[in-house]
């Protein structure tokens, strides 16, 4: 049995492979009306969180409370688009535009979407997955995926895998 972490790993490689072989993904239900020819693709659960704070001298004694850090801004479903991902809450919707992105990247629990100095951090359960789907959808590119050696070690555990 695999753990979320190894899991994610795995319906990234399924999906990466898909897009590999020419697979054409199928849109899902939209949670919401979308523009006119906009079409969704993924639909999870997602925290954004924003990169805040101010960079001090060291030693300062206000340097602790005021340092930057990853801060939870909101909460709510992920739609992602081929122009934006949309995050549904309880107030409406936040539009994250993906031609803006000046920056991209994943981390272990999120990927980053740069605009410029301001760095928004968008937590899926699946980050792996979710960076290969965004980056396809999106971008139209196919990411280098190199799966950490103690994955592959699971999943051979999990007889996924020779």
């Amino acid at each position: 049995m695999l753990n979320p972490f190894e899991q994610d790993w795995w319906d990234a490689w399924n999906l990466w492979s898909a897009l590999g072989q020419g697979v054409q993904l199928q849109p899902l239900p939209p949670p919401v009306p979308l523009e006119p020819g906009e079409a969704a693709h993924a639909v999870e659960p997602c925290e954004v969180q924003r990169f805040d704070g101010v960079r001090l001298a060291f030693g300062n004694s206000d340097g602790y409370a005021a340092a930057a850090q990853w801060r939870t801004i909101d909460n709510g479903t992920a739609v992602l688009t081929r122009h934006r991902v949309v995050l549904l809450n309880r107030y409406g919707q936040q539009d994250f535009g993906l031609a803006a992105v000046t920056r991209m990247w994943t981390e272990h629990d999120g990927t980053v979407l740069a605009y410029g100095d301001t760095q928004y951090k968008l937590r899926v359960p699946r980050p792996v997955w979710f960076d290969v789907m965004l980056n396809h959808v999106a971008f139209g590119r196919r990411i280098d995926l190199v799966v950490p050696p103690f994955v592959q070690a699971a999943w051979q555990r999990a007889g996924l895998i020779r």
